[in-house]
């Protein structure tokens, strides 16, 4: 393994923290996707404060967290502690809860790297979970987009960070499919994350951002 000397002294963890940005900031720069219908909300909070109506969802909401959680994907990297790694977004129909998603986003810490010259930044699917009465609609479709927006604003702010050190910044996505839709949802993520690498290090290209592209890594494991 590298020496992390140069990455841990030339660059500060409380700089790199990822921000919990609000809903209404998001879709202040555009990247709230749009909702099937014009008065339903989007949430997001830390996955600490998820709503407690998720008690009342479904029973297969519940067997699905179950099998998660006794299937939690490994990483191979130390990931840096942040208290708005782990989200949750929460879709509002008529005032009561008609979608859930929640998912991490963690950056590898660079005071333990596993090389010097780079870190991960990790993207962690937990679940999309539409209620029945709310599916066919394209709300899976729309807390995907919204997902991949906040990659993408985590993206462009650690390449630039990082570039300012010579370090380069490797994405990586995992998530673990338990329903033929759930690997449909994951697929599809899967395919968006790539393209937001693409756009984003395309950009930064462009305005001259000392980046180069790496293929992001994904990881995605099927129980369906």
């Amino acid at each position: 393994m590298e020496s992390s000397h140069h990455t841990s002294s030339s660059i500060h963890s409380d700089s790199l923290n990822l921000a919990l940005l609000s809903s209404a900031e998001l879709a202040m720069r555009g990247l709230v996707p749009a909702l099937p219908k014009l008065d339903w909300q989007v949430i997001i909070k830390p996955l600490s404060e998820l709503t407690t109506e998720v008690d009342c969802l479904d029973d297969d909401y519940h067997q699905v967290q179950a099998v998660i959680a006794d299937n939690q994907l490994a990483t191979s990297h130390n990931r840096q502690s942040d208290q708005a790694s782990d989200i949750a977004l929460e879709v509002y129909a008529d005032g009561k809860v008609a979608a859930v998603a929640t998912f991490s986003r963690y950056l590898e810490d660079p005071r333990n790297p596993r090389k010097s010259s780079e870190l991960f930044y990790e993207v962690t699917l937990h679940t999309i979970y539409v209620k029945e009465a709310f599916r066919q609609q394209g709300l899976a479709a729309s807390l995907c987009g919204l997902i991949i927006n906040i990659a993408r604003t985590d993206c462009d702010g650690l390449f630039r960070k990082l570039a300012q050190h010579s370090i380069q910044l490797k994405l990586w996505f995992s998530a673990l499919a338990i329903t033929q839709g759930g690997e449909a949802i994951c697929d599809l993520l899967s395919e968006a994350f790539v393209e937001m690498a693409d756009d984003v290090i395309d950009d930064l290209i462009e305005e001259g951002v000392p980046v180069r592209y790496q293929e992001p890594m994904i990881f995605v494991d099927c129980l369906a």
